[in-house]
């Protein structure tokens, strides 16, 4: 866009906002925002918005690392378990051999006298005589990008038995021809590495790069590499210079490293181990992991420092405590005699971090290229770990150790998976610097949580919300997950970094797709919605939050408003009998079911499970159905509503799930009594956009007992749920409906107020806006507004579909603006003195 254009465009925005500002002059505003720019209440800390990454859905080969050869040392096996398209790789994955007519050549991947032991496989290629031309040709992942002009540099460790001065051939082919080559004079009859650089002919995504000899003999391959010259930064061995540049553009604080579950690993053999990812890349000792594909690391620990340096980035590296993946069976303690090698790596990480050059781990770093210290502040301990005996005995050990010898480093520990947050109180116990809690949810969920740090405890730990995402990449995911930034600032006493997760995803090669901040294939980089609330958050946080008050008047309830629906009975892995069903609104009794088969019984449908009529009670007889549920037919339509019933569990495993507020849509709340293994009591809610994945809305500890018969009460208004069992209060729970939510900062370099609204509504919301405790200010402000339709998203097609746009807004220390439905928008107010 010309100087021109982009003046033109933001002169018609700006006319655009004054229109509708000139629309809605005469309009009763309905919602009031006053900011007191004198009361700054907390620091809004600098390491506030940060970054998580994981190597999931081929983040780091075939992604963030920008190796184009895939399987480069022929470390691919098959592993038990995995059921995904590249779920049988083997060693000669990504590779073919090439035969020129009247040729032939055999591969197989040895070990007899590989390159050196933490690299045990290479190739063995025996070509036939007279075959000038044969060799071997790497697809890549799916495919080979090169750009016309751009230089790659190969690189391969090979030896030959004969014909040692006779040329190889580096070629990118595609199926219409050579596009790029280069040639290396001859190969040693000892392991040596080679190199040379190819400058391509033209622009395309399906290269493969061949490599072919000339007569025949027996040559040795391993280590067979292809980097674009053009990494981020013009590093060796580098990364992908886009995807960088994606991050640098989000302006990053913290970034949380190598993963969550893939530091625990599907077992201890499989765990994250740094060490094993420092060094010469030739040297790096190869894993898979867990979610279905193996990994160089190229992309080590060294590099992830390298990383954070680009990005301006503080490391936060994630350590296992010498426990496998709680999620993974079975689950694998370290023995208490074995743990040292655990907490060693903990204390070791710190001294290649930040150790002398002549310590034995800073050594190795300066030996790498850098040796200055990486100024490694935080270390995290634990990612999601059920709080298990083992789990506790072996945790205070890694705690101690770093506080004796590396006494300047905070300790971030973890709070466990889920909003719960279950082992937190465990981790303000030993005294850890920071907790890390996680959790996927709903939008929904996300809308209601806008308060869910206000009544934190300030004396204890603070919080690291480590992971977190909206199950999905809708505008509409992005204006939730804004409005719970919005308190997230509030409370940034507490809670004193994010992170959203994951942060990548291939196409085409994803095991994760609920929510991914940034997708990308060879080519292309899309930004989703959700990365640009993470970014204008990042950009425009402030430095001190600013007390405020707000008034919305808007109906902004959830398309799951609990009375209003279906009513049923089911099960969890259980048998049971039901009976005296009744539903209540007011003082009318809307239907009573006693299942004696007298006339006007309620019309039922059955969902899932084996449900029958028989003996004046209903049955549920399933015990595998997870869930059985059987719903009446009748929605009820009433703002208050009572549901009774008498039930008895007959068998199985859980209690019983009460349905209520049930739609079309299949969104639904239910009161699961006795779930979770018959250890807790919940109320959950389930949204249209994801009905399978119920929020927590409630849980207390809480049993059924087999063949007896218990009385169930709820009581549903239009703000809370009321559940009593055998007239016991259980649960009392709040309905928060979702409204406009706000923060306000001031940044102290420039003095600037910053004003941050979402609307996750429909409406549009005419706001009179005041700044208190200010002289006055400059009239014209920054608008940055993030809007669209609800479902809106990004995607190779349309990759900007939804982005932010900046315009002008007349402002002053008292003014009206118009904020959007569906939005999110920043007013950045320049205060004058």
């Amino acid at each position: 866009m010309s100087r021109h254009s982009c003046w033109s465009f933001i002169r018609w925005n700006a006319f655009i906002c004054l229109f509708l500002s000139c629309v809605f002059a005469q309009a009763e505003p309905i919602g009031s925002v006053r900011v007191h720019v004198d009361q700054p209440t907390v620091a809004l800390p600098d390491t506030l918005y940060g970054l998580f990454y994981e190597d999931i859905n081929y983040a780091a080969d075939g992604g963030l690392y920008a190796e184009l050869v895939q399987n480069r040392s022929f470390e691919y096996f098959p592993v038990e378990g995995w059921s995904s398209r590249r779920g049988q790789m083997q060693p000669m994955y990504a590779w073919e051999t090439i035969e020129p007519a009247g040729g032939h050549c055999v591969a197989t991947v040895e070990d007899a006298t590989p390159l050196n032991s933490r690299n045990p496989h290479y190739l063995r290629l025996q070509i036939e005589k007279g075959s000038d031309g044969a060799g071997i040709a790497n697809s890549g992942f799916d495919g080979i990008r090169v750009v016309e002009g751009d230089v790659y540099d190969f690189s391969f460790y090979a030896k030959r038995n004969v014909n040692a001065d006779s040329p190889v051939r580096i070629t990118l082919k595609t199926e219409d021809g050579d596009i790029g080559s280069g040639r290396i004079d001859g190969l040693s009859e000892s392991w040596a590495k080679y190199d040379v650089s190819i400058t391509a002919k033209e622009t395309t995504s399906n290269a493969s790069l061949a490599i072919t000899f000339v007569g025949a003999g027996v040559i040795e391959m391993d280590m067979i590499s292809l980097f674009p010259r053009k990494t981020f930064n013009g590093r060796k061995n580098g990364l992908r210079a886009d995807l960088v540049q994606a991050l640098v553009d989000l302006k990053p604080a913290v970034f949380r490293f190598p993963g969550g579950c893939i530091a625990h690993g599907q077992g201890l053999d499989n765990a994250y181990r740094w060490k094993d990812t420092i060094g010469d890349v030739a040297e790096r000792k190869p894993n898979w992991n867990l979610w279905g594909y193996h990994q160089t690391y190229g992309l080590g620990y060294f590099e992830y420092f390298l990383l954070c340096e680009d990005i301006g980035a503080e490391p936060l590296p994630i350590l296992a405590v010498g426990v496998s993946c709680g999620f993974r069976d079975p689950r694998e303690n370290a023995g208490m005699d074995d743990l040292q090698e655990w907490i060693d790596d903990a204390v070791d990480l710190v001294e290649f971090a930040n150790g002398p050059v002549d310590s034995r781990w800073g050594k190795i770093r300066a030996e790498m290229g850098h040796p200055e210290p990486f100024n490694l502040k935080y270390v995290g301990l634990g990612n999601e770990d059920h709080h298990t005996p083992q789990f506790e005995e072996r945790f205070p050990h890694f705690v101690r150790a770093l506080r004796q010898q590396a006494p300047e480093i905070k300790i971030v520990g973890t709070s466990g998976l889920g909003p719960e947050i279950p082992i937190y109180e465990f981790m303000n116990t030993h005294g850890c610097d920071l907790s890390d809690e996680h959790y996927y949810e709903s939008p929904e969920w996300f809308l209601s949580q806008t308060h869910r740090f206000d009544d934190f405890d300030r004396n204890k730990t603070k919080v690291f919300v480590g992971e977190y995402a909206s199950k999905g990449n809708r505008l509409f995911n992005a204006v939730a997950e804004a409005a719970y930034l919005t308190g997230i600032e509030r409370n940034a006493d507490i809670v004193q970094m994010t992170a959203y997760a994951p942060l990548f995803a291939r196409y085409g090669f994803t095991q994760w797709t609920a929510a991914d901040l940034i997708w990308f294939d060879e080519k292309t980089v899309v930004r989703t919605p959700n990365y640009y609330v993470q970014q204008l958050f990042s950009l425009n946080k402030g430095d001190q939050y600013l007390a405020n008050e707000t008034q919305f008047r808007l109906d902004l309830s959830l398309e799951g408003t609990p009375a209003r629906g279906r009513v049923g009975v089911g099960t969890w892995a259980s048998q049971a009998i039901f009976d005296d069903v009744k539903v209540i609104a007011g003082s009318e009794t809307l239907f009573g079911e006693a299942f004696d088969g007298t006339e006007g019984s309620e019309v039922a449908s059955v969902i899932n499970g084996s449900f029958d009529v028989v003996g004046g009670v209903c049955r549920q007889n399933d015990v595998s159905a997870t869930p059985a549920m059987r719903l009446f037919d009748r929605s009820v339509e009433a703002d208050e509503l009572i549901i009774s019933m008498r039930a008895k569990k007959t068998g199985g495993d859980e209690g019983f799930l009460v349905t209520f507020g049930h739609k079309p849509s299949d969104s639904h709340y239910w009161w699961n009594i006795g779930g979770w293994g018959n250890t807790e009591h919940g109320v959950q809610c389930a949204v249209a956009s994801d009905p399978t994945n119920r929020v927590r809305l409630a849980t207390t500890p809480g049993t059924i007992q087999s063949n007896v018969w218990y009385d169930i009460r709820i009581e549903i208004g239009d703000s809370r749920i009321l559940c009593y069992l055998n007239d016991q209060l259980i649960h009392d729970v709040a309905i928060t409906k979702p409204t406009i939510s706000f923060a306000a900062s001031k940044e102290t370099a420039t003095g600037d107020v910053i004003l941050k609204i979402v609307n996750p509504s429909d409406q549009a919301c005419p706001t009179q806006f005041e700044l208190s405790g200010v002289e006055r200010v400059d009239p014209v402000a920054k608008l940055t507004v993030l809007t669209g339709g609800r479902d809106d998203v990004n995607d190779r097609m349309n990759p900007n579909r939804v982005s932010p746009q900046v315009s002008e807004l007349n402002v002053a220390s008292e003014f009206s603006h118009t904020i959007a439905p569906m939005s999110v928008q920043f007013i950045r107010v320049r205060t004058v003195k």
